[in-house]
């Protein structure tokens, strides 16, 4: 019984971080380089996953795959913590860190490791239900990371209104409303293109590991890194059990939420403060350290019955 509750765990977390281990090797040999890693998040931003994100909804109905309650739950809940790290890091983070610090410690890589993990250990059946929930919160992360890091940039409002993962997930939407039947060579095409995804976005994400400034910032980052793996993951898994949430409800909202920091907090970091290699080391040292939390969360989960 401990056994198989172990396996469910690594074979979960497992094939995630052996291509994020390859990815890393690959830049480290030469194999793969900064030009391919930019290139190659290009194409999963823009092209790939979008194409995963817009096949898993169109077929399914609207019915089946939005969850309101969870999605709500999740929002609300994410909000508040905000908040909470907002003023709590007040106590240990100077001021001109304390946007980088909140983003690094609530925004999780949901569209790479999430979708990743949630697929493993689901399947494919729970894609649609993971597109709409990815769509949605991501947009609230984004409105979030605007609020955190203090910025009136118009840019960066109506980028919320051009990415291409809500954009895909809304033309899925569009498309699963209306019934609409999608070309077998659209379809065929557009599969390839989803196939391409994961294997690609963890090798980037594997290969993109650096750790610039460590020393500098290691307070802030060993921090931010705990609140993001540990603290924040089990205050939402445990209010969604006490809420009610179970199996592949209560699964989905842990992975999501249990994720290391997305790379795109380097991004909004490095343009909008002086502190993007802060962002950078968040993002290692949650990749590196996600590979044991959301085991041993699992398993735990797993042993108690939850999921």
């Amino acid at each position: 019984m401990y056994l198989d509750q172990l396996f469910f765990a690594l074979n979960v977390t497992g094939p995630t971080l052996l291509i994020l281990c390859m990815g890393w090797l690959f830049r480290k040999t030469g194999l793969i380089d900064d030009h391919f890693i930019a290139v190659g998040n290009k194409i999963v931003f823009n092209v790939t996953l979008p194409c995963l994100l817009f096949f898993g909804t169109v077929s399914t109905p609207l019915s089946e795959s939005l969850d309101g309650p969870l999605i709500l739950f999740a929002s609300l809940v994410t909000a508040i913590i905000v908040g909470l790290l907002w003023l709590a890091s007040a106590l240990f983070v100077i001021r001109e860190k304390r946007g980088v610090f909140v983003q690094g410690a609530f925004r999780g890589n949901m569209g790479v490791m999430g979708i990743a993990l949630v697929l493993n250990a689901y399947g494919q059946q729970i894609l649609p239900k993971a597109s709409i929930y990815l769509a949605l919160m991501t947009v609230l992360y984004n409105i979030l990371a605007v609020l955190v890091l203090r910025t009136d940039k118009a840019s960066y409002w109506l980028s919320l209104l051009k990415n291409p993962l809500v954009l895909a997930v809304l033309l899925g939407i569009t498309g699963s409303y209306f019934a609409v039947e999608i070309p077998e060579i659209v379809a065929n095409s557009g599969h390839y293109f989803s196939q391409m995804t994961l294997p690609l976005a963890l090798l980037c994400t594997g290969g993109s590991l650096h750790w610039e400034s460590f020393k500098a910032n290691h307070k802030e980052v060993i921090w931010a890194s705990i609140f993001k793996l540990v603290v924040v993951p089990a205050i939402v898994t445990g209010l969604a059990i006490a809420w009610g949430f179970r199996a592949q409800e209560l699964g989905l909202l842990f992975l999501m939420m249990s994720v290391p920091c997305a790379s795109a907090s380097f991004v909004m970091a490095k343009q909008m403060t002086r502190h993007g290699a802060m962002a950078a080391e968040i993002i290692a040292l949650t990749t590196i350290g996600s590979a044991l939390s959301i085991t041993a969360g699992l398993l735990l989960l797993k042993y108690r019955g939850y999921i």
